[in-house]
């Protein structure tokens, strides 16, 4: 007699199968932005891998899973998931990384990295800049549904790169995938040179208007010696920095913008290439 709860009809292989799908969510929830950080429960993000395991497992195609799911490469299936779980995780994490370049190079210009916070959100001291960007950041983050597009980018991965079940592929290699996965991150220069231009580009406003300061306190130094530029150089550049800061946030917000939908296609870029 059939059960009423489906649940309870799942064969060894379903069961496998959904071990899988569990593992890459939970790799993908542990280094995801925003939900990932330190100061989120443990148990809420358990709760969190399960609960998109369970709507997404449904949804992905498990045709001919046959009965020998269960042999020696379930070591490397395991280790594909987590793997492409964090891959995919790290690659959600590069808008941020942007920010915080960006917020390090105006905190060091400008004389503002001295006054440092603990970010909960990295686990790690960082500068009140960097401190600011990211909570600016995070919040236009939620505001244009960036955790729907990353939602969207781990639940169409199963279509890019699909469970792997010996069943399924006929003694097809399952470490073809892992191999692909790891040589694609031979372009990781491009990708951090990604990270470092958009960084550069959130803080050039700040970065020139410095820049700018510093050759007329130069000049000035030059002109009239009697003038302790290192004192003085220093209150400028702190006052400066702040007004350019508060003048230049729309201007930010659209770079923000612009910058997370090209996170969002080198995500899918990404994923297709595997």
């Amino acid at each position: 007699m059939e059960s009423a709860f489906p649940l309870l009809n799942f064969n060894a292989n379903e069961i496998l199968a959904f071990a899988l799908v569990f593992l890459r969510m939970s790799a993908f929830t542990v280094t995801w932005p925003v939900f990932s950080v330190f100061n989120v429960p443990g148990y809420l993000k358990i709760l969190f891998a399960v609960t998109v395991s369970m709507v997404v497992f449904p949804i992905i195609d498990r045709s001919g899973l046959g009965g020998a799911g269960f042999t020696q490469d379930i070591g490397w299936l395991a280790g594909k998931e987590v793997l492409t779980g964090l891959c995919l995780g790290f690659m959600t994490r590069l808008f941020f990384f942007a920010i915080s370049v960006g917020g390090n190079l105006i905190a060091t210009s400008s004389g503002l990295a001295n006054g440092q916070l603990f970010n909960p959100a990295l686990g790690a001291t960082t500068t009140t800049v960097e401190q600011f960007y990211s909570s600016l950041a995070t919040l236009l983050f939620l505001s244009l549904n960036g955790h729907h597009y990353f939602l969207t980018a781990i639940v169409q991965s199963f279509e890019f790169i699909p469970l792997v079940i010996p069943a399924v592929t006929g003694g097809t290699d399952v470490a073809s995938p892992f191999s692909h996965m790891v040589g694609h991150f031979s372009e990781s220069g491009m990708i951090l040179q990604t990270v470092v231009v958009a960084g550069i580009k959130m803080s050039a406003p700040i970065l020139v208007t410095i820049f700018v300061l510093n050759v007329v306190m130069g000049v000035i130094s030059r002109a009239v010696p009697q003038v302790n530029v290192l004192v003085t150089s220093m209150s400028v550049n702190f006052m400066a920095a702040l007004v350019v800061m508060i003048i230049a946030i729309p201007t930010l917000i659209l770079e923000l913008d612009h910058q997370l939908l090209d996170f969002v296609g080198q995500l899918f870029k990404f994923m297709r290439s595997n």
